[in-house]
């Protein structure tokens, strides 16, 4: 079965003009105080969000805000002559939330002086949510056991995966996989099934596309909304599932993983293999860009601890050939040469048959034994996410996105093993 999800590849323009927000469900707010030790409030504060052209400057009650920052961790800094530079880190940034931050600084007469670096305190619950919505840490997604995003989403309340495990088919408050609404990065990405098909036809659910299925070391924020959803979402019957990708940071970093099971045998490996790579930095004043992919291929389907005590055979070549009679009811017609198929160990214990005198059974017919892999049921993926993001001024950005996967594997079944054979013997 191939499932080929469409590149989605759209031009975010994010250009955050006073009048108006662009997709302002898929970005964040960060307001706060700025004041003296005393709790006097400081005017012309400077903030900086660094590594970034976001900034701000208090007014006279030391009141800040930043508008349209995109959903991650942030570091915060502000600073004021006269008074010692506080730096906040490790700030999370909800996209369609506000956040709050003050800054108590400390006075002195020396300028220049050390920076204080602060620890965020974020909070469980932001103050401004008024909807049903499940949030889900990129970074801890990707601390989970999971080789696909819609498994983490499934571990929400009255979230279900689909039977399509390899894409975001969840079924939300009990409603059917392809009701729900799915945005990335404020951008509707549903597959083109929405209603009227038939859901229990095979051919159906074969021919029609399916969502794509972003990596899950590419993805910042995830969200449910299961209940009644925000004015900028639409087109869901039963529940939305908005992404926010990942943004560059402000220093070049990088990682690799490898995962494998081959080392271990036959009798525990189905010849799984697994990279995953991330880069991501700045790579100009205000230019980052990330780069995340996650690569997979597996020899053979699982089937459970014990597989290999129910062996499967497959042809390997002819023995010998018969003349058996053709028959019209009673009558003999002639006869007809019939060939005799060998047939060898695939799935098993390859040791139960070399005891055989037959020298040629003994060697499994010059085929190796395969332990608990299954014959004809190969499978890979991919997922791939690039985005480069530009801001500028005091809050305007511009990101270009894409995302990219396809899973494909071959089902197992005895006549794509056996061919014509098996259809003969069995009809």
């Amino acid at each position: 079965m191939l499932i080929r999800s469409a590149l989605y590849c759209a031009a975010i323009l994010l250009l955050t003009l006073p009048l108006r927000a662009v997709a302002q469900g898929t970005l964040g707010k960060l307001e706060g105080r700025v004041t003296d030790l005393s709790g006097q409030p400081l005017v012309a504060a400077q903030l900086q969000i660094i590594g970034t052209a976001f900034s701000a400057i208090t007014n006279p009650r030391g009141y800040y805000f930043i508008n349209n920052l995109p959903a991650g961790t942030i570091e915060v800094r502000a600073t004021l002559i006269g008074f010692d530079p506080l730096q906040v880190q490790g700030l999370r940034i909800l996209a369609g939330q506000t956040v709050t931050q003050d800054f108590a600084l400390r006075a002195r007469v020396v300028e220049l002086a050390e920076i204080e670096v602060i620890s965020a305190a974020n909070a469980l619950v932001p103050r401004d949510e008024v909807t049903t919505r499940q949030r889900i840490d990129g970074a801890y997604t990707e601390s989970l056991p999971v080789d696909h995003l819609v498994n983490a989403l499934a571990l929400q309340p009255g979230v279900v995966a689909g039977s399509q495990r390899s894409t975001l088919a969840l079924s939300i408050r009990g409603g059917r996989t392809d009701e729900a609404a799915i945005y990335i990065d404020g951008v509707p990405v549903n597959p083109a099934y929405r209603g009227g098909s038939d859901l229990n036809s095979t051919s159906d659910r074969e021919s029609r596309p399916h969502g794509i299925d972003p990596p899950v070391n590419g993805v910042e924020e995830a969200s449910v909304v299961s209940g009644a959803p925000a004015a900028e979402y639409g087109n869901a019957q039963s529940g939305i599932v908005s992404l926010q990708t990942r943004s560059g940071g402000p220093q070049f970093s990088g990682s690799v993983a490898y995962d494998t099971d081959e080392p271990f045998g036959l009798s525990h490996s189905i010849g799984f293999n697994r990279i995953r790579t991330s880069l991501s930095g700045s790579i100009a004043s205000g230019l980052t860009l990330i780069f995340s992919g996650v690569l997979e291929g597996r020899k053979s389907a699982e089937d459970g601890p014990g597989a290999e005590d129910y062996p499967l055979f497959v042809a390997a070549g002819f023995d010998t050939t018969v003349a058996v009679p053709a028959k019209d009811g009673p009558k003999v017609l002639g006869t007809d040469s019939v060939e005799v198929q060998r047939f060898a160990v695939y799935r098993g214990r390859c040791e139960d048959f070399k005891g055989s005198r037959n020298q040629e059974i003994a060697r499994n017919y010059g085929l190796e034994c395969q332990g608990i892999r299954i014959p004809s049921s190969a499978a890979s993926s991919y997922q791939l996410l690039a985005k480069l993001a530009y801001s500028y001024g005091n809050g305007s950005r511009i990101a270009l996105s894409a995302v990219g996967s396809q899973n494909q594997a071959r089902m197992f079944q005895l006549p794509n093993v056996f061919g014509s054979q098996y259809t003969q013997l069995y009809n």
